[in-house]
């Protein structure tokens, strides 16, 4: 007998299965179309906003240039005549609003005694600051419209300096004084 030696076997046997695993499907891709449509139009709104802020402010810088002369001629004219103490014209510089709630008297009291030097020796007066707004206020007493807040420095030909501050408000197209105030310094009053 012969002694034969089996080897053990080592062999594996791999038969393919005939169930099919489940197949895993990608997640689908997103389209970045849309990502992009809604950067575009965020885009698109920036510069949109950016040209109105522009445009703004380009057409109230013209405002204030185009307006400012108009506005200083009615303020330099207001002085003059102040001086020249002619109450009637320089009542007149004044819009209906003002006027009716300020008569002419207290105007004219402006330049009688020690007052007279807020207008004596006046030569000029140069603005410092304009604002330019559009005023809708339920009060009619207060102005209306298109109006103007102003600061100015007067000269005096004796070397003084005071200043004005004064609401305009338009009126048939024409600026017309609402509000005016004229300070100069203390050492102006002394003898």
């Amino acid at each position: 007998m012969t002694d034969e030696i089996k080897e053990p076997v080592t062999e594996l046997i791999i038969e393919p299965s005939t169930t099919q695993p489940e197949s895993i499907n990608p997640a689908p891709k997103k389209s970045k179309k849309t990502v992009w449509i809604i950067a575009g139009v965020i885009l698109v709104g920036i510069c949109i906003c950016l040209i109105l802020c522009i445009a703004v402010f380009a057409s109230g810088t013209g405002s204030v240039a185009k307006e400012q002369k108009p506005i200083m001629s009615v303020l330099d004219t207001f002085m003059k005549e102040m001086e020249a103490k002619n109450g009637e014209n320089a009542y007149s510089l004044f819009s209906p609003r003002a006027q009716k709630q300020t008569p002419i008297t207290d105007l004219e009291k402006m330049y009688e005694g020690n007052n007279f030097l807020l207008f004596e020796n006046y030569v000029g007066l140069t603005i410092q600051n304009l604002n330019l707004t559009a005023a809708a206020n339920i009060d009619p007493n207060l102005p209306q419209g298109n109006v103007a807040n102003v600061a100015a420095i007067i000269n005096y030909s004796d070397g003084f300096t005071g200043e004005l501050t004064a609401t305009l408000e338009k009126v048939d197209g024409n600026w017309k004084i609402h509000y005016v105030h004229v300070t100069i310094p203390p050492n102006k009053f002394a003898p």
